[in-house]
């Protein structure tokens, strides 16, 4: 068996694994050749056809073995909503590959990363609030661990192994084994609300569980709708910026644990999102390892540490989103779409802070870069930017590089940074805990709110920073019909007017932000005033965003009614700040 202690493996393709296009890449032989061919470009070698288990930690980690097969991938009468990622059905085959009897539990998670299971959970239940990188760097340190090539699945391998692979097909089963959902999956009308162990309901042809509901299951490919062409082991290699998860879960209705049944999400996950590990010799065509891909921002470029290069946009390129541009040349000018546009020089402090020196004064942007194609900004009046590196002639709203006279040097741009902006790198390293910016501490009978209802959502937020040193970052829902959670507590702390850090027990949650003013309402969600944003480092959120409002700490928005406990939700880890 192929692999290496350090996790790294050998692509059978050669096509960028990030750049990305609007049409997007289905990597694959599109012809209907047998899986099996080993002349196929396509193909990858596999050398055993067997089910085996490793042992890690004391804990076993099965496989299955699923012999290659060609199936109909989709669905053609599923109800209207459902097509536009089920639709058209078309021929795939897939080469032979191992996959895992079941979602990856608590205990394997463990095992491999560290940490104890919290008093209420279950060692056999899924691992879940998980994000499409944690997912693969798990893969990536078992694979380290074991000297085996641990992934992800592909779409196209997990439909096959959840219709019972070359064996199962022909039973045509709604769901993963069965066409009574309750025989076969937790879903929201038998779960309680919660998941349950792994392997309590039946298994498919395969002896797969839980493929239908318990958690939601990443999958390696991005999700872009399907054409009517044969394929030979696919792989969705570039989207719009969301990837494709499968199965259902224990929080959603029983159609979402339909085979066929494709949905969206982007890699930060969701709190019922887990994950069931693929196993092959080499590595589907175009994907990277688990290392590389759970890790996209490492890679580097040279340039001046106060103008992150990463940022920078050629001529004919623009970080695009549906509703905004934004331009970074290298000659030290950018330009933001927005309300209004902002223009100007530019310079970029550790990484993590985005400026752009206006005539009336410096724009400050919080950013994170996801890969070399990915970019999440929040402004300091509190407008989201998710954006994806694209052709200049993709932009719905336009901007262009101004012309800026007698521009000042970037040495000039730094030295009138605010003192408390500029940090070295040993106190980026070894920061003061005792710093706390007083912008986002709270005023006496105030707190920070953030009303989801304000972009389609339905929870709202409290995020209370004592002058004193406490925090607790809080989730509500509207009616107290759902959970309410602490995601995080501790005693806070801030980096350079950027990094907002809470530490409980020695391990840490991690955010960036800004703070500032919102000029003008946009709704009674939305209303004008004070404004602290973030951007999120915490395990599933990673790259998320909330705009919260000074708001009165009254009744309606203290500790709300139902509260689940004093433990955060969300697992704290290692003080985090540059990528």
């Amino acid at each position: 068996m192929q692999g290496s202690s350090s996790g790294s493996v050998k692509s059978s393709s050669s096509v960028h694994p990030h750049r990305s296009s609007s049409s997007g890449i289905e990597q694959g032989n599109s012809s209907s050749a047998h899986a099996n061919s080993s002349s196929s470009e396509s193909s990858f070698v596999y050398t055993s056809p067997a089910n085996f288990a490793d042992t890690v930690n004391g804990v076993a980690f099965n496989m299955v073995y699923v012999a290659g097969g060609t199936y109909t991938r989709g669905c053609d009468n599923c109800a209207e909503p459902d097509k536009i990622y089920e639709t058209p059905s078309h021929k795939v085959t897939v080469n032979e590959y191992h996959i895992a009897p079941t979602e990856v539990t608590i205990a394997q998670w463990n095992a491999v990363m560290g940490g104890k299971k919290n008093a209420w959970e279950s060692d056999k239940a899924p691992k879940i609030g998980v994000s499409w990188f944690d997912a693969n760097n798990y893969a990536c340190k078992l694979g380290q661990k074991t000297g085996r090539q641990y992934r992800l699945l592909t779409d196209a391998e997990w439909e096959f192994a959840a219709r019972g692979g070359k064996d199962g097909i022909a039973d045509k089963f709604k769901f993963s084994g069965s066409n009574n959902v309750d025989d076969v999956a937790w879903y929201s009308e038998n779960s309680g609300g919660k998941s349950h162990d792994v392997a309590t309901k039946k298994p498919n042809k395969l002896g797969l569980y839980d493929m239908s509901g318990n958690s939601w299951e990443w999958v390696y490919d991005w999700l872009v709708a399907y054409t009517d062409a044969d394929k030979v082991n696919p792989v969705q290699l570039t989207g719009s910026g969301n990837k494709t998860r499968r199965g259902g879960s224990y929080g959603e209705p029983a159609d979402f644990a339909r085979v066929s049944r494709r949905a969206i999400r982007s890699r930060d996950g969701a709190a019922d999102m887990g994950f069931r590990l693929g196993m092959s010799t080499e590595l589907p065509p175009g994907m990277v390892s688990p290392c590389e891909a759970a890790n996209p921002s490492a890679a580097t470029c040279q340039g001046d540490k106060n103008r992150d290069c990463r940022l920078i946009t050629t001529a004919d390129e623009a970080w695009i989103s549906d509703d905004y541009t934004v331009v970074i040349g290298e000659n030290g000018v950018a330009a933001v779409s927005g309300f209004p546009n902002v223009s100007g020089l530019w310079y970029t402090l550790n990484n993590r802070s985005f400026n752009v020196v206006t005539k009336s004064g410096t724009k400050t942007y919080a950013y994170y870069v996801f890969s070399e194609d990915e970019l999440t900004m929040i402004s300091d009046d509190g407008i989201p930017y998710r954006l994806y590196r694209r052709a200049a002639s993709e932009a719905k709203n336009k901007v262009s590089l101004p012309t800026v006279s007698n521009p000042k040097t970037l040495a000039q741009l730094i030295a009138a940074v605010e003192p408390e902006r500029i940090v070295t790198d040993e106190q980026l390293a070894h920061p003061d805990t005792s710093v706390r910016d007083p912008r986002i501490a709270a005023a006496s009978g105030y707190t920070w709110f953030f009303d989801g209802r304000c972009c389609g959502g339905n929870h709202k937020y409290r995020f209370h920073l004592d002058k004193s040193g406490d925090a607790e970052f809080v989730v509500m829902d509207y009616d107290d019909t759902h959970h309410e959670n602490i995601l995080a507590k501790g005693r806070w702390f801030t980096v350079g007017n950027i990094g907002l850090h809470i530490v409980l027990n020695g391990k840490y949650f991690n955010y960036l932000y800004t703070a500032g003013e919102r000029t003008m309402s946009f709704s009674e969600y939305m209303p004008a005033g004070p404004i602290f944003c973030h951007i999120s480092f915490q395990s599933y959120e990673r790259g998320d965003f909330r705009i919260f409002n000074k708001t009165l700490f009254d009744d309606k928005i203290k500790r709300p009614r139902g509260f689940n406990g004093e433990n955060p939700v969300y697992e704290a880890g290692d003080y985090q700040w540059g990528s």
